[in-house]
């Protein structure tokens, strides 16, 4: 597991599932969200204070041991985001 603080202070965590996915909990009361054509495609999250993550991102950004997992999407889980990392 990942811990990032932004630049507001908060924490936010990033941890491998079982899907080889990336469950990313944090503050995301305050925020953007990027989204296609429906709600249920999202394309971009910026919690405020970052860190802003987007399709195409390498997770890299966030620590060493996400380098080249790379955003395919986001689904949101209730009280977290689960990225869908592309898998080649």
């Amino acid at each position: 597991m990942i811990k990032y603080k932004n630049r507001y202070g908060d924490i936010h965590t990033f941890k491998l599932n079982e899907r080889g996915n990336i469950d990313w909990t944090g503050n995301f009361e305050y925020g953007s969200f990027g989204y296609n054509d429906n709600k249920e495609d999202i394309v971009m999250v910026d919690p405020s204070g970052g860190p802003y993550i987007t399709i195409e991102a390498d997770m890299g950004m966030i620590g060493d041991e996400l380098k080249g997992k790379k955003v395919n999407g986001f689904i949101w889980r209730n009280d977290y985001y689960e990225i869908i990392i592309d898998k080649i």
